[in-house]
This record gives structure tokens, C-alpha cells and sequence, in this order.
């Protein structure tokens, strides 16, 4: 066997890092800094590498989550990952292989063990083949299986003109009005206006919504990689955005819009000042971050698709979750209380 895991630390952040933005099967959800969140949200976290005999350099790994219940089951979870050589066939199962190995001795570390399940969610268009049939198709996905990209790439102008006329139009219509796009300091006092716009956007809308601790936690945490937008008009923040760069891929993670002054159209510009902004930086493409399942007109995301469509770019669906199931009846439970 040509490679051997250990688990990285702090010392290895860089190697890693650098590892996981060169895969375009991962992202931002296997960082130190989503790592650092997820555990201040209550998830264990395990770090490991996957290494080259030959040189012992890192190429790859995973950084697994771990959630404990109160009725003291648990699972795991690899978001946006494993990070192994999708395209060598050959390394990818060699790869597979040797981190299968470790996490098995992480999930079965003790006889007493109540774990449901395994569930992985690499960003990949195809099923991997060591994604076999020990895994079954999970019935609930984690991250949106659908998203809308924008390829930044071409000029201003051409990513522009790719947009819906209607798209354009509103970008314009909030140029002309005199809303002003500015990107601020990660600090409390903008997450609370965050929280502000945000709150009252889901209380609105009736949607089940974060607390502030919650944003709190996550723009600390990603600072590193996080930005924080919002849309001026009339000196009153209308819209907000918390976007995280990583790789090659800016992500548009949150964001909320008041009701008043619809007309002026403020998040139309504040997405598309977000576009130039990170095209000028090197940033390939910009992740619109989930849309609704095509042909569902009754899905709880059509809205804000139809928002999202309007700037066009290419829609991609991902193969979503599956589940390596541990212990069968605990993992039936599981299902029964949260997904089914």
C-alpha cells in the first residue's frame, strides 16, 4: 500500500489547506476554521491525513465530525468530503482505503459505542466508486444537493450580459438609486446588524431561523475565510451578506434583505459588487449556495431560486449524502426522530 494516515495538527494547517483547495470534490467545510465552529457548536472534530510513503508528503484526508446526542447515540460526518484523487481511479480506493482503516478505529474506539452511522457528502457529479454497496442513499442531505454557479472568468461585462435581463435591469435600477455596497469588519457589533436583518427577514417569512450566538460562533470562527456585506441606502443597512472564500470559490452562506425599499433593489448589487470584488482577488466562480429541486414548484427554496436564477450562471447537482450504516436498529431510530 502506497499511503499511511496520522492525524494533523495546527502544524499541518497550511499543507492541508493547500491540499483541500486544489480538490474540486471539497471546499470550506473541511478548514481548520469550520472545524474550529463546528466545535463551538458542539461537534467533535478528528483531523486526519492521508500520506505518501514515498515522499511522506500529505495529499489528502479528512476532517470528520462527530455529534453526540442526549440519548447517547452519535454519528459522524464528512462534509465535502473525503479529500482523496477523484481523478486516479487507482490512488482514489488506495486512498479510500487506508483513511476507511482510521476511521473505523475512531468510530469503534469503544466497545460500549453507539454510533448510527457514517455519512459522507463529497462535491462530486458522479458517485466515487468506493461509495459501494455498503452505503445506501441517505434520505436527508446535509449541504443543498442543487446550486446555481457563476463562472467568474470572463470580463465584467460578460458576466453581466450571462445574467436574466430582469437581473441586469435590478443591478442597474440599484446603481441609479444610490445604494452603496460596503464590506465591514467581522466584529459584534456588525454581527448583531447582521442578526438585525436576518431576524427579521425569517420572522417575516415564518422561517425556522438561527440565534445570534449561532453567527456569533460562525463569523468568529471564519473570520480568516468570512466577509460581511450589507446594502446602504439612505444611510440604513437594507441587506446583508456573509460570504466565505476558499479555494478557487466564493460561497454566499447567509444572507437577508428588510422589506422596506424593495424597489431600490439593494441585494441585486450587493451580489453582484460581491462578484467583482472576488473576480479582482482571482476567485474562479461564485456559489449562490442551494436552489430548489428542479421541476418542484412546491419546494421551500422556489423563491429564492427564482433570485438566484436571475443572475444566471450553470446549475449543478451534486450526488448528495449517503450513509454508511454502524449499528442498524439505532440507525433506523435515528431516521424515525430526525429525517423521516
Amino acid at each position: 500500500m502506497n499511503y499511511y494516515c496520522k492525524y494533523i495538527d495546527a502544524s499541518l494547517k497550511s499543507e492541508w489547506e493547500d491540499v483541500v483547495k486544489k480538490n474540486p470534490a471539497s471546499g470550506f467545510h473541511q478548514s481548520f476554521e469550520w472545524a474550529k465552529f463546528k466545535n463551538e457548536d458542539g461537534w467533535a472534530t478528528y483531523k486526519i491525513g492521508i500520506f505518501n510513503k514515498k515522499n511522506d508528503r500529505l495529499v489528502g484526508g479528512v476532517v470528520v465530525l462527530q455529534f453526540y446526542f442526549s440519548n447517547g447515540t452519535d454519528f459522524f460526518y464528512i462534509p465535502e468530503g473525503p479529500v482523496v484523487d477523484y481523478g486516479d481511479e487507482n490512488a482514489m480506493m488506495a486512498q479510500w482505503k487506508v483513511l476507511f482503516e482510521a476511521l473505523n478505529e475512531i468510530i469503534g474506539v469503544s466497545n460500549k459505542s453507539q454510533t448510527t452511522h457514517l455519512r459522507i457528502e463529497p462535491r462530486v457529479l458522479e458517485k466515487p466508486l468506493f461509495i459501494d454497496e455498503k452505503f445506501v442513499k441517505a434520505p436527508f442531505n446535509l449541504q443543498p444537493k442543487y446550486t446555481q454557479i457563476i463562472d467568474l472568468s470572463p470580463d465584467e461585462g460578460a458576466i453581466l450580459a450571462q445574467m436574466k435581463q430582469k437581473g441586469r435591469y435590478n443591478v442597474r435600477l440599484a446603481e441609479k438609486k444610490g445604494v452603496k455596497i460596503i464590506c465591514h469588519d467581522i466584529n459584534y457589533e456588525n454581527i448583531k446588524r447582521f442578526f438585525k436583518i436576518y431576524n427579521d427577514t425569517f420572522s417575516r417569512k415564518k422561517l425556522e431561523k438561527k440565534d445570534l450566538a449561532f453567527f456569533d460562533r460562525l463569523m468568529r470562527s471564519c473570520e480568516p475565510i468570512g466577509k460581511l456585506y450589507f446594502a446602504e441606502y439612505n444611510g440604513k443597512n437594507l441587506s446583508t451578506e456573509f460570504v466565505v472564500y476558499y479555494g478557487d470559490r466564493v460561497t454566499y452562506l447567509y444572507g437577508a434583505s428588510l422589506d422596506e425599499n424593495r424597489e431600490v433593489m439593494a441585494p441585486y448589487l450587493m451580489h453582484w459588487q460581491i462578484m467583482k470584488d472576488a473576480k479582482k482577488i482571482g476567485f474562479k466562480e461564485y456559489d449562490l449556495w442551494g436552489v430548489a429541486t428542479p421541476g418542484d414548484d412546491k419546494h421551500e427554496w422556489i423563491s429564492i431560486t427564482d433570485f438566484k436564477k436571475k443572475f444566471g450562471g450553470e446549475e449543478r447537482a451534486f450526488i448528495g449524502a449517503y450513509d454508511l450504516i454502524i449499528q442498524k436498529d439505532l440507525y433506523e431510530a435515528f431516521l424515525r426522530k430526525h429525517e423521516l
